[in-house]
């Protein structure tokens, strides 16, 4: 028995399965180790990638939040530099209030306060009295006593009445003529950062840092007092380290013979620095778990293996369950394609159907039965017909390689009832055995051409929408400036005349009501001119009175009047018909495109030309401001949007040059009304 046992594996063909075998475990075996290395340095630079876009998301609320101090501690600066700001004493209940209502709602302020010439603390959000404290050594005062630096942080100290590590944030501020008054300054305090840190879901012992520019600790978590304002170790050089395309520098650190991931991002705008940082083990720390299944999988893989080796010795049992597995397959995939929702149809070379699954039947309302065996193209419509034996006759005569000529086109079906249909067809040609057989996937297109109509139609209805819209819109704002230009811009004039009247009335020694009647007056003529202003705003009357050209040269007039810019304007002696949409769609769009001219192009000079070109009204503005992105712009909003669409309901173009440097073109061109 020993001996027929040892016979049977020294048998080459056992030698070179079990050879195999061998080679396939070796080839496991270091599959596996590989997989597992890579996942491991996999969740390390996961760690790390994490690590960078905590620290970029945290330099950016850092930002934030120092930019609500600045915009209040700015606010106050302002209020406090005006003309009734500098009358106030740093001491009075009105700075007070001020400081209160800019630090009102932040929750980053520890206190607001104003600190007079000579150092001493006059006023402050916490006290409702004086202080007294004198900040006169403290860095934040000291360096603005002889220059303004603007908005200056300072190092970190600690709070003379409570012991906090604070920082501060000030700005100089002046008297009339131009001395030193004193700082406002706002007091930051590091447990606000720290509270903040340890409100995140922080997994796998991450470890925050906000570093100054000195390069010392202000806050951390977990929190450590004990090192606030020293010197953070490790810290790399800035100038040394290179980083990435986020501006994250990402460094590794050995700390008690264990590796340590740091990321480092400059906070935006402030000296600041946000170090995020994660030891090795705790960026490792799912890796087993995934690695645990992973090799317990290689080591069934492997066990299968190795019986499968033993089973080839009984080949003939192992071919007999594969002719099974074959058959069970072919049912399979019998059921496959009958279970399919797509009709799919089955060609021999004779063009006749060999195969036609449920589908099939429900799409054509025809039974397979009935089908198979006949030709294909009597389900298709007469115009179809001519195309599908276009692409049979391809098929046939490719020249590519088998299970590769593959095909698609849209046929009209016909259905059992006579109805017809469109199809998505999809060919495809293979051989089996020598016989060539082509295989057709059919998906009806009423259901979606139906949906592509009524989108059409839908857009269509839209279109009209929009026109008779902004039509209404014209109308109403035409209507409302009449009002106010016929009802309230004469009852203003009338109550002028009627003060002017009861003034030249008032006796001669009453100079305070004389002076009162004339500051009356003064609103009256600026409520006036807000009037007029609004009028034109909504609808230019001089539009429909004068026409285009009279309108065009009142609105340029007084954009120049308005913004100091030097305008050049060049107007045909031909106009279109007076309040005509294509007169109202030229003003608006010159309106819209001189108020971004006025909002963003910083320009000197602008040029405006309206002429009749042939059979189109063209209108040309252009700028020699700073230009933009034409990507950007299109995003921003909805200002060359509203322009655009102005323009489509009138049949016109619209175009827009520009360039970063360059200036602004927009050229419009308006079918003329024949």
């Amino acid at each position: 028995m020993s001996g027929l046992l040892r016979k049977f594996w020294i048998e080459p063909p056992v030698r070179a399965v079990m050879l195999l075998t061998a080679l396939m475990l070796a080839v496991l075996a270091g599959g596996t180790a590989f997989l597992l290395y890579d996942m491991r340095q996999r969740e390390i630079e996961y760690a790390r990638s994490e690590i960078s876009t905590l620290s970029r998301i945290l330099a950016e609320q850092t930002a934030r939040t120092l930019d609500g101090v600045v915009m209040a501690l700015r606010g106050a600066q302002e209020r406090l530099s005006d003309n009734i700001g500098m009358q106030l004493e740093l001491d009075s209940f009105p700075v007070q209030a001020l400081l209160k209502a800019r630090a009102e709602g932040l929750p980053q302020y520890s206190s607001m306060f104003v600190v007079n010439a000579s150092g001493v603390v006059m006023n402050s959000t916490l006290l409702g009295t004086r202080p007294g404290f004198n900040e006169a050594d403290r860095d934040y005062f000291a360096r603005l006593v002889r220059k303004d630096e603007g908005i200056f942080i300072s190092q970190m100290y600690r709070r003379r009445f409570d012991g906090e590590w604070t920082f501060y944030l000030s700005a100089r501020l002046v008297d009339a003529g131009g001395n030193f008054r004193g700082v406002v300054a706002s007091a930051v305090v590091a447990n606000y950062f720290e509270s903040f840190y340890r409100r995140l879901d922080l997994r796998f012992g991450k470890q925050i840092q906000l570093i100054n520019a000195r390069g010392n600790l202000v806050a951390s978590f977990p929190s450590d007092m004990d090192k606030v304002d020293q010197p953070v170790a490790g810290l790399p050089t800035l100038t040394e380290k290179a980083a990435d395309p986020n501006g994250t520098i990402r460094v590794t650190e050995t700390l008690a013979g264990e590796n340590r991931f740091v990321a480092y991002h400059r906070v935006p705008r402030y000296p600041f620095l946000i170090g995020v940082a994660v030891d090795q083990d705790s960026a490792l720390v799912s890796w087993p778990m995934t690695a645990r299944p992973i090799v317990a999988g290689a080591g069934i893989v492997a066990a299968l293996l190795l019986a499968a080796s033993c089973g080839v010795a009984w080949s003939m049992r192992r071919r007999a369950l594969m002719a099974s597995a074959l058959q069970h397959s072919e049912e399979r995939l019998r059921e496959m394609v009958e279970s399919v929702m797509d009709a799919i149809v089955t060609i021999d070379e004779d063009l006749s159907v060999v195969l036609f699954n449920r589908a099939a039947e429900q799409m054509f309302g025809v039974r397979a039965d009935d089908t198979i065996g006949k030709p294909f193209d009597r389900l298709l419509g007469s115009e179809s017909r001519g195309a599908y034996h276009a692409i049979v006759g391809r098929r046939r005569n490719s020249g590519e390689p088998r299970h590769a000529r593959r095909g698609r086109a849209e046929l009209t079906a016909r259905h059992a009832d006579g109805r017809e249909f469109p199809a998505d067809a999809t060919f495809s040609s293979t051989e089996t055995q020598g016989q060539r057989f082509l295989t057709v996937v059919l998906r009806d297109l009423t259901e979606r051409k139906r949906i592509e109509t009524h989108l059409r139609e839908t857009n269509r209805q839209l279109q009209e929408l929009s026109t008779a819209l902004q039509r209404v819109r014209e109308d109403e704002r035409a209507g409302i400036a009449r009002e106010m230009h016929d009802e309230l811009g004469q009852r203003l004039t009338a109550i002028k005349l009627e003060l002017s009247w009861l003034g030249g009335r008032l006796p001669g020694e009453r100079a305070d009501l004389q002076d009162k009647v004339g500051v009356i007056k003064e609103q009256l003529n600026q409520t006036i001119a807000s009037v007029r202003r609004i009028t034109y705003e909504l609808r230019p009357l001089i539009l429909d009175d004068l026409g285009l050209r009279a309108a065009i040269s009142w609105l340029t007039d007084d954009f120049s009047k308005r913004t100091n810019i030097e305008l050049v304007l060049d107007l045909d002696d031909d106009e279109p018909e007076r309040g005509s949409a294509e007169a109202t769609t030229l003003f608006r769009v010159l309106q819209e495109s001189l108020t971004n001219v006025t909002k963003y192009a910083q320009a000197s000079t602008v040029w405006v030309a309206c002429r009749r070109d042939g059979s189109d009204w063209r209108l040309t503005v252009r700028d020699d401001g700073i230009g933009f992105v034409l990507d950007a712009a299109n995003q921003a909003g909805f200002g060359l949007l509203g322009m655009r669409e102005r323009i489509r309901l009138v049949q016109g173009t619209f175009v827009i040059h520009s360039t970063p440097g360059d200036g602004t073109t927009i050229d419009v061109t308006v079918p003329a009304r024949q």
